[in-house]
């Protein structure tokens, strides 16, 4: 496991949240409203038949609105499930290390999302040496 791949955890999580905001806006894009006209009668009698204009929603970009936000589902979902499988693994691994520093220091910083100035100050280190505990981990692992 390199630094790298524990980072790209952040900027899937951040990625998702960007997406959903996408959606919501594509939910909310008007569809336009069209006049047209319509038959109609009179609800007395003698019904007599006229045309009368209405507004109704433009079909066309009610549809492009339905495909872009059935495509913005999908990759969604695909970098959803893309984000879960990373997750998984990468607090399997997390879980696996037998140091109890260490293990909480990457707890804090790669699932929980803390900044190293936040773990040092729950650890009771400056940021650079948690930093640093972590790099040798990291270093000693490839070995």
């Amino acid at each position: 496991m390199t630094k790298e791949e524990l980072e790209q955890l952040i900027d899937l999580r951040k990625e998702i949240k960007e997406l959903e905001q996408s959606i919501l806006k594509v939910e909310q894009m008007e569809t336009g409203e069209v006049p047209v006209k319509v038959k109609a009668s009179c609800q007395d009698f003698p019904y007599t038949q006229g045309r009368v204009s209405v507004k109704t929603y433009n079909p066309a970009l009610a549809n492009k609105r339905d495909q872009l936000l059935y495509e913005k589902r999908m990759l969604l979902n695909e970098r959803k499930e893309k984000a879960i499988k990373e997750e998984q693994k990468l607090t399997r691994y997390i879980n696996n290390i037998n140091e109890s520093r260490v293990r909480r220091i990457m707890q804090y910083r790669y699932i929980d999302g803390y900044s190293w100035e936040k773990i040092g100050c729950i650890m009771h280190f400056d940021r650079r040496t948690c930093e640093r505990i972590v790099s040798r981990y990291l270093k000693r692992g490839k070995k």
